[in-house]
């Protein structure tokens, strides 16, 4: 069971720094995709929370502090990109533990996604342009799509 926040003066949990800080609960069902995650990162991994936090922070922290208005442009993009190489050591892990070399098979391409021949076609002529990809049904990351 969670603990409790013990209360302050100005509703915020009291900590040992005087910081505020942000209570994040999450109680997902163990069967789900989300509970067996969550439950293997942190009952049978090291630093499970800590991991689960990295990998939060390398998808969201370059919006985030976008939203907060704090940072230059410059930091924005910089961060975005120490994002973008966060994941990409993460896909090369994922790569390596599981054998799949650097090809995508066909059963497991996603529904819409164009080629990498097409790409390089339409690189050299188009700017670059969002894309929303609808992953394939009973897909596991389906509880997911909603937030990308």
């Amino acid at each position: 069971m969670p603990r409790r926040p013990r209360e302050s003066t100005d509703d915020q949990p009291v900590n040992s720094g005087n910081k505020p800080r942000v209570r994040f609960i999450f109680e997902p069902d163990r069967t789900t995709p989300n509970g067996i995650t969550y439950s293997w990162l942190i009952h049978d991994t090291y630093n499970g929370k800590e991991k689960a936090a990295t990998a939060t922070r390398a998808f969201w922290l370059p919006f985030a502090y976008r939203h907060s208005g704090n940072y230059s442009e410059a930091e924005l993009r910089d961060l975005a990109q120490q994002s973008i190489w966060q994941m990409e050591a993460q896909i090369q892990h994922l790569r390596e533990e599981f054998d799949l070399g650097v090809t995508r098979s066909s059963s497991t391409e996603m529904v819409g996604a164009p080629d990498a021949e097409s790409l390089q076609a339409e690189s050299a002529n188009t700017p670059i342009q969002p894309v929303t990809v609808s992953a394939p049904a009973g897909d596991l990351l389906d509880e997911f799509t909603d937030a990308l």
